[in-house]
């Protein structure tokens, strides 16, 4: 049975072993991450530097303080995968880019997205992007921002999710950059004329 869920402290460890039991070769350097990368905006010197233990405490913490959210998604308590997804506040490496369409309002992000290998290829970031929409909407959010990454070559770097997925979910395109695109879905009622 599929079940998705909110992280909060009571999922802390779920979500401590779902990351330490992934297999980083594609990039070596996310498995001391622990989705910390986003929460931050130290200098990328000082990022460099920083260890597996460091990241997990300032992770567990950020958990804790529910700066640091998102949803994990199990299959019969298995956990199959992770999408980081909170209010853009709470993004602080992102704010230069993500300001410009923010103005005021409140708006949600979705930025990373860890499939289990054994079940990648069966929807599972969908089904997390859909929970994460319906999620923020009930929440009162005016819209939800995303990030996904233009790099076709290698399917693992699509840790943002896809351009596609996002469209699917009747996601409009900002921008297009180099490397990525800026994605926004809007839950505002248009107003008729």
């Amino acid at each position: 049975m599929i079940e998705i869920k909110k992280l909060d402290p009571s999922l802390i460890v779920d979500f401590i072993d779902f990351i330490e039991g992934m297999d980083y070769q594609h990039a070596p350097h996310w498995k001391t991450c622990y989705c910390h990368y986003y929460h931050n905006n130290m200098p990328i010197e000082d990022w460099i530097k920083r260890n597996g233990v460091d990241n997990k405490i300032a992770s567990t913490q950020a958990i804790y303080d529910g700066q640091m959210t998102g949803f994990l998604i199990y299959n019969d308590n298995r956990c199959m995968g992770w999408l980081n997804a909170n209010d853009s506040k709470y993004y602080p490496r992102l704010k230069e880019i993500l300001t410009p369409y923010i103005k005021g309002d409140k708006i949600a992000v979705t930025i990373c997205f860890i499939i289990h290998p054994d079940f990648r290829g069966q929807g599972i970031a969908r089904k997390l992007l859909a929970h994460a929409v319906s999620y923020f909407r009930k929440q009162g959010f005016d819209g939800m921002l995303a990030l996904p990454t233009n790099v076709w070559s290698n399917s693992e770097l699509r840790y943002r999710g896809t351009t596609h997925m996002y469209l699917e979910n009747d996601y409009v395109c900002l921008e297009q950059t180099e490397n990525f695109s800026i994605m926004y879905k809007s839950f505002k009622k248009e107003v008729s004329a």
